[in-house]
């Protein structure tokens, strides 16, 4: 699997666009200095003594820490982005459901960055409005491999794929999200400079990642879908 800031400086180096809020499923040390390396390198915004910078670091994150977080978030920029690092081992309920507005309805030029090796404990609902992405990591490798294969096979043979059927039966909606995530950026990356040829399966994805988040979603009509309409790539 590609490094994480890699994957996101590709999809930005195409598009000069950021998704709103990440969740980085990684180690905090070194996840954070990737972060600020792409933060200077990349998009050109001096970290140290930066005000559109904040970087936060909790054991725990409660709900007082995430009422500060939105009070910073409403403050006007003073230069052209406003970037916000949280690491936390964990998040607590209340903190979770505060922060649920704030990703709903970010601000323009406002990007958050969720930094956690615990994900999966947070909460369906938010981890539904982040773009999930993965450091290296045996058990990642492991869904990068089902990845693989699934974009190798022919449309009709995806729906018997151990990852597909899998979902299906699980019925989980947040996997099946987790999985359109990898899913998006690994097909970026194969894409490479042909990723406009694509337009039309990253709006369906995208469509179908917000379907998933209605309650009467069925996932297996959408991964039917998915599993039709991206491309086989070797």
């Amino acid at each position: 699997m590609i490094p994480i800031m890699h994957s996101i400086a590709e999809m930005y180096a195409k598009g000069k666009s950021l998704h709103h809020a990440y969740l980085v499923d990684g180690e905090r040390v070194p996840t954070l200095a990737e972060l600020r390396r792409f933060f200077e390198r990349e998009l050109k915004v001096a970290v140290q003594g930066n005000p559109d910078v904040i970087v936060q670091e909790f054991e725990t994150l409660g709900i007082d820490d995430s009422r500060a977080l939105k009070d910073f978030a409403n403050r006007k920029a003073l230069g052209g982005k406003k970037l916000f690092v949280v690491a936390a081992d964990f998040f607590t309920r209340e903190a979770q459901n505060s922060l649920l507005k704030l990703f709903e309805e970010p601000a323009p030029d406002t990007h958050f960055f969720i930094v956690t090796e615990n994900a999966d404990t947070l909460l369906p609902t938010l981890k539904s409005r982040l773009m999930r992405v993965y450091a290296e990591g045996e058990g990642k490798q492991g869904l990068l491999k089902e990845i693989d294969d699934f974009l190798k096979m022919p449309a009709r043979l995806r729906l018997e794929s151990p990852l597909i059927t899998t979902l299906i039966e699980e019925k989980d909606k947040q996997k099946a999200i987790s999985f359109l995530d990898a899913l998006a950026l690994e097909l970026r990356e194969r894409a490479g400079k042909d990723v406009a040829l694509y337009k039309s399966v990253f709006e369906e994805m995208l469509a179908s990642r917000n379907y998933l988040r209605d309650r009467a979603a069925s996932v297996k009509l959408i991964l039917e879908h998915l599993s039709l309409i991206v491309p086989t790539l070797r």
